[in-house]
């Protein structure tokens, strides 16, 4: 497996791809005063070790007399000088660079954390019934800072360095060739023989790495999403033990990448010094033992192996992180290749974006009707739901009833839009609902299920979820919360509508959190709502009480599921269904009659 800079390109937005391109060339610049810094000490040692080759030189004679020296001394110094110069100025471009490098990895992250955020987002519902929750946030917040600071920096430092240690090499062939020759074919075999060796060990350690940090955020999120259940059921040493098991992976798998980054060093400073010295000793037997020869060759090699020896351990170092990392950035790279490749969520309509319900206008004129709807889950070998005739008319009260298992909640998501039957339509006025559709209808909904979610933000930040704070209507949120029958538990709280109620609305009981999610959803007022068990937490009265207060509304088309059958007397009409089919439909007292199943379960109730 290569580097991976094809994919790198294709990851990289248009304005990304053009301040790399500059980033690159800034970086060469580095190296061009690096090299300058260099190249100035083979003429400075010379003049130090015999100044009279001034004026045996004639590239050094013309430059001494257009600049007007008087002395040999004072051209030794002015070259110290230009050294010095060169220096100081590699160090302040290098500094500029090491920044806006910083920066523009920085900037990489966000884009691809948006990017990868925005392709799940944008992913249709069913996609979310295979994957688990703490695999897609790993990847979004976690992998993406690995594949930046593991592939893209790397990769990005490895072009400069490549093209420093070209430069270095050429100056060395000019300085001395076959000195060059050997000091290269030390870093060759040094280098390349480690990475030859342990390249594939890499790419194996970055693939467990994956699959380590993936367990470990599975068990992390499974202890603290159910730490009720933990805590009840004394789980905390079993979950404790399943985390140490990836982790201790993960930190041995991040040792050895250490560990691989420095063992060069080791190696190539025992041959680089053995070299250098054998090189030493050569030179003065080619020259006679001239040391006025030897030494600006010598000095040109030592300076030149300071600059060397670093560049060549981070380069090494950086090939070992993109090979390690090379895993994360397939897994990536196919997460953003699937669908357009600027993916992005299903945008909202302008005019319902900011406040969605029934201000943005009725799409429903007549009613919602299930034409011989049939839907299977993926992978599953039995179908959800067969062939359903239903209509829902524009202003009814719909039950939707049966025991558990029956498809009451696959036939509401079907109603939601979140899933697409497989045979069959839905349709809204005789019209399909597909494609954009699909999503002003959503914005027109209010849908309360069972277990509501709440953020840890206030009251009415939760009711009036995803409107900017500057665009909620206090006074249509308190209107909800009368509605919705929790007026009294939210006056009782310490600041009112403006108290935070913590992770999971964790401060409130289930009955409370089920009103809120009920007044969360009549704020948007709703063309149609959709309540699944949505009174399941509340006692008889409350529910009542919050039933007729949702009927009372003008116009508003009510689809209800409850276990508890009595709270279906009030729906004009009712569909039962079975095992995905519907069986009875009529209203509450035609089903209890006519419909055995029906019976039974409301007798079982009573």
């Amino acid at each position: 497996m290569g580097l991976g800079y094809r994919l790198i390109w294709q990851l990289l937005e248009p304005r990304q791809k053009r301040s790399f391109a500059w980033l690159v060339l800034l970086m060469i610049l580095t190296g061009l005063f690096d090299i300058a810094g260099v190249a100035l000490v083979v003429p400075f040692l010379t003049v130090m070790s015999n100044p009279s080759i001034i004026f045996e030189r004639p590239f050094l004679s013309r430059l001494y007399e257009l600049a007007g020296f008087e002395s040999s001394f004072g051209f030794l110094q002015a070259l110290g000088a230009a050294i010095f110069v060169m220096v100081i100025a590699g160090i302040a471009v290098r500094t500029v660079t090491f920044y806006l490098t910083n920066r523009f990895t920085r900037d990489i992250a966000v884009s691809l954390s948006h990017r990868r955020l925005s392709g799940y987002l944008g992913k249709p519902y069913e996609w979310f019934l295979t994957q688990h929750s703490a695999h897609l946030a790993k990847s979004v917040l976690e992998e993406i800072s690995e594949i930046v600071n593991n592939i893209i920096a790397p990769a990005i430092r490895l072009i400069v360095n490549g093209f420093l240690m070209l430069l270095l090499g050429l100056f060395l062939i000019w300085v001395e060739p076959l000195g060059a020759a050997v000091i290269g074919g030390a870093f060759s075999l040094g280098f390349g023989g480690v990475y030859w060796l342990l390249g594939a060990r890499l790419g194996e350690m970055g693939e467990d790495r994956l699959r380590a940090n993936r367990e470990r955020h599975q068990m992390v999120g499974e202890a603290l999403g159910g730490i009720k259940e933990v805590k009840v059921m004394g789980l905390e040493r079993y979950y404790l033990s399943r985390f140490l098991a990836p982790s201790y992976r993960l930190a041995r798998h991040h040792a050895s990448l250490s560990l691989i980054g420095e063992l060069p060093r080791y190696a190539l400073e025992a041959l680089i010094f053995g070299g250098m010295l054998l090189f030493v000793l050569f030179l003065l037997w080619m020259r006679g033992g001239d040391m006025q020869q030897v030494i600006p060759v010598i000095g040109a090699f030592a300076f030149t192996a300071i600059k060397l020896m670093p560049t060549a351990q981070i380069l090494f170092r950086d090939l070992s992180l993109a090979r390690f990392g090379q895993p994360a950035l397939a897994e990536l790279a196919a997460d953003l290749s699937v669908g357009p490749r600027d993916a992005r969520p299903t945008e909202l309509p302008p005019e319902l974006a900011l406040h969605p319900g029934r201000e943005a206008g009725e799409m429903m004129q007549r009613e919602l009707r299930l034409q011989g709807a049939s839907y299977r889950y993926p992978g599953a070998g039995i179908t959800a739901l067969e062939r359903l005739d239903l209509s829902v008319p524009k202003g009814a009260r719909i039950g939707i009833a049966g025991s558990t298992g029956a498809g009451k909640t696959t036939l509401i998501d079907l109603i939601l839009g979140l899933i697409v039957p497989h045979e069959g339509n839905l349709l809204i006025d005789g019209v399909p609902l597909t494609g954009p559709r699909r999503t002003d209808w959503q914005a027109r909904l209010g849908y309360v299920p069972q277990t509501i979610h709440l953020v840890d933000d206030t009251v009415l930040a939760n009711i009036a979820r995803g409107i900017p704070a500057e665009r909620i209507d206090r006074d249509a949120a308190r209107r909800a919360i009368v509605l919705a029958g929790i007026e009294d538990v939210v006056e009782a709280l310490p600041q009112g509508i403006d108290t935070m109620i913590g992770e999971g609305g964790l401060r409130l009981s289930g009955g409370q959190r089920q009103r809120l999610g009920i007044a969360r959803a009549l704020y948007r007022r709703p063309e149609m709502l959709i309540l699944d068990e949505a009174t399941s937490a509340l006692d008889a009265v409350t529910e009542t009480r919050v039933l007729d207060a949702v009927n009372a509304m003008e116009g508003c088309t009510t689809v209800m599921i409850s276990h508890r059958l009595t709270s279906l007397a009030q729906c004009d009409h009712i569909y039962f269904l079975e095992h995905g089919v519907i069986t009875a439909q009529g209203d509450f007292d035609d089903l209890r009659r006519d419909a055995p199943a029906f019976r039974a379960m409301l007798e079982a109730a009573e």
